[in-house]
């Protein structure tokens, strides 16, 4: 009985071959994939090391502690007056805070910092702040902005609370731990020392400026609450005033101690003990695999080249 074989087409792909003219260019592809590595390691030596740097924080007053005073807000609306923001809510402005405008002009006081931060801009022979070099490619991309929507090259302004807001905003990550609370304040960064301080000072005035406004309120609040529970005859609404008068009191003694008022630090910034960008190894195995890749192809091209063409 015969056996009928299909016929291998011109389209079929001929495994045993391309193995075979991959194993005859090996020395190509070994050559471009050390040239691969020779590459990657040069880009390592000069690329920009970035480390982890962390600063965890936790409210000074836990939410759940002090008065409870949810069964008195009713009265105390009928009272005429508001019950105090609890410590939860004070926490999350600390957290809207720290990338206002506000924070920033504190934080502008620090004039070391701010050297720091726009290290590029200072000139260190005049002691003041000057526009950066410009290179080529930025001329170029000025001149096509230009062109494209006609907006004109602004003038430099030296480092203000706009500036420095907006470069907080865009060096530092919060992020809250669900189970714990905690505030993470971190960033990535090749100056992790600058951000050490940075992340401290942010942290600082972001609280100074909360506790300036409770000050600025506090004394005004407690004379309106004692004039309340003078002129006031139900005894639950002179009970409720007595339980913003503590709270109020509690929060005005924290507030005049010299230490923190909304948040503090649970550990110092933390910098990460190796950097963790670039990563080394992935670079060098990523070179290894297009250089393999690169070398292949080009083998693979030479020997498709080289066989003659059958013309039917």
């Amino acid at each position: 009985m015969l056996e009928l074989t299909p016929e291998k087409t011109a389209d079929e792909i001929d495994l045993k071959q391309i193995f075979l003219n991959l194993w005859r260019g090996k020395y190509i592809i070994f050559s471009l994939s050390i040239f691969a590595v020779i590459l990657s390691s040069m880009y390592l030596r000069g690329a920009e090391r970035k480390y982890f740097v962390q600063g965890l924080f936790k409210p000074v007053v836990e939410g759940n502690s002090g008065p409870n005073l949810s069964g008195f807000s009713g009265l105390a609306s009928l009272a005429g007056v508001s019950l105090p923001k609890s410590s939860s809510s004070d926490f999350t402005a600390y957290q809207k805070l720290i990338f206002s405008e506000e924070v920033a002009a504190k934080v502008l006081t620090d004039q070391d910092l701010i050297i720091e931060l726009f290290k590029t801009e200072w000139d260190t022979k005049t002691k003041t702040f000057k526009a950066g070099p410009v290179n080529r490619f930025d001329q170029i991309k000025q001149s096509i902005k230009l062109l494209v929507t006609g907006s004109e090259i602004s003038e430099y302004i030296p480092p203000n609370s706009q500036r420095l807001s907006i470069l907080i905003g865009q060096l530092l990550n919060l992020s809250t731990d669900q189970a714990t609370g905690f505030l993470s304040i971190n960033t990535e960064s090749s100056r992790p020392l600058v951000m050490v301080k940075l992340i401290l000072a942010v942290s600082q005035e972001t609280d100074n400026l909360l506790k300036e406004r409770f000050f600025a309120t506090s004394e005004s609040t407690l004379q309106f609450y004692y004039q309340k529970l003078l002129t006031s005859r139900s005894p639950e609404h002179r009970e409720a005033l007595a339980q913003l008068i503590s709270a109020e009191d509690q929060k005005l003694m924290l507030a005049s101690k010299n230490s923190n008022f909304v948040a503090e630090p649970l550990t110092w910034p933390s910098v990460s003990f190796n950097p963790i960008s670039p990563n080394s190894k992935f670079v060098l195995v990523l070179g290894v695999v297009m250089g393999f890749v690169l070398g292949a192809a080009i083998v693979l091209i030479r020997e498709f080249i080289a066989t003659p063409k059958v013309i039917r």
